[in-house]
């Protein structure tokens, strides 16, 4: 992998970056998430033409909503498409000393721009969520990334209506069914792929990171926190809207697969017991949606963050995937779900900051330390 070079590609309306901002460009920033709209920032070293102006502004390239794309390749030969966005803000700050003058270009994905400009109501009767999900990445020419809801919305309990913008109405279907939402790039074809399913807990990890562990160090720092009171199961009474019964909902555990030996709601005796009050669910059915969800989310209390060598992990670190932690000890070494990267480019450096969390704690044993790009480099 070292034999091949490391640089990265900013495409401005699929074109690429003009040869004048390119040599004014000082460092990207990418901030990629899980559960909220992803972040570009442009950061540029002005200075002044023979007409007075800034050199880099001569040119009006950065529009409102003009699409952006940023890809890096660390020694695989193919630039991996970090994030497509469209341009959002322009922040200039002059100084009055030659060459300390900075342009701050700001971008977000789709869920912030496009999904949020055009607020247009619409019925969505008979049809799950996921459904609905698919029909709006549709809109947006994405690639849907769907994992079936059941059909708790049903014409006999209520019609789903939505009155919102499209990416907020997203946002409230995945959080009742807690379903992760995002936007993310294809890493080759470079397309936007919608994301609305829980958690890939289960997917294999997508590399190995190492604190303390000799040559393979690929970690700058890691620290963890461990929230032990944090973890509640759900007791709650919904009433039938036809019947007008009381129905129980009880959400005793999480309905996630634990990530390490012992899973953080088993660990706390007596288990603690919450009562929700004043929910949305339009049945009984998806009051228990609801617990689970609620159950399931509160159990995600063991988070971490740290920074990666960009160039001695030889690939970016993508959010909404599992990773290996080895070297911070048995209780806290493990499988880890990453919830957000930062990613910093500059011509000489490569910087990964990252949040991630687990659901329990310890080592199972079957974790597998290997990482096979990492073995090459």
């Amino acid at each position: 992998m070292g034999l091949l070079p490391s640089y990265f590609v900013v495409q401005v309306a699929m074109a690429p970056l003009p040869v004048i901002f390119f040599q004014a460009l000082r460092e990207i920033e990418v901030e990629t998430s899980v559960g909220q709209a992803s972040v570009f920032r442009l950061h540029f070293d002005l200075s002044r033409n023979m007409f007075g102006d800034f050199d880099a502004l001569a040119i009006d390239i950065f529009r409102p909503l003009v699409p952006i794309t940023i890809r890096v390749s660390l020694g695989l030969g193919i630039p991996q498409a970090l994030v497509n966005g469209y341009v959002k803000d322009a922040r200039l700050s002059a100084a009055n000393q030659p060459g300390a003058s900075r342009l701050e270009v700001v971008g977000m994905d789709a869920l912030a721009t496009i999904m949020a400009h055009i607020q247009q109501p619409f019925t969505w009767p008979n049809l799950p969520d996921s459904a609905i999900a698919a029909a709006i990445f549709g809109k947006y020419a994405m690639i849907p990334s769907v994992f079936p809801t059941p059909p708790l919305r049903t014409m006999l309990d209520t019609t789903s209506n939505q009155r919102d913008f499209d990416s907020s109405y997203l946002f409230q279907m995945a959080s009742r069914n807690n379903y992760e939402l995002y936007v993310q790039p294809d890493p080759v074809v470079g397309l936007d792929i919608g994301h609305f399913h829980p958690p890939l807990t289960h997917m294999p990890p997508q590399g190995v990171l190492s604190i303390d562990f000799g040559t393979q160090t690929n970690l700058s720092n890691f620290s963890v926190s461990n929230d032990m009171l944090g973890p509640t199961s759900v007791m709650g009474v919904s009433v039938d809207p036809r019947s007008r019964a009381p129905i129980p909902t009880v959400a005793p555990v999480s309905t996630e697969l634990p990530m390490g030996l012992e899973p953080a709601l088993n660990r706390i005796i007596p288990p603690p017991v919450t009562r929700p009050a004043a929910t949305d669910a339009a049945s009984p059915a998806e009051a228990q949606a609801q617990a689970f969800a609620r159950a399931s989310e509160s159990s995600r209390a063991i988070t971490a963050s740290g920074e990666v060598d960009g160039i001695k992990y030889a690939r970016p670190l993508l959010a909404g995937l599992p990773v290996l932690v080895r070297g911070a000890g048995r209780q806290n070494s493990g499988l880890y779900y990453v919830q957000s990267v930062t990613h910093r480019i500059s011509r000489d450096n490569y910087s990964q900051s990252f949040s991630a969390w687990r659901n329990a704690v310890g080592l199972t044993g079957a974790e597998v330390f290997i990482d096979p790009l990492a073995a090459v480099a």
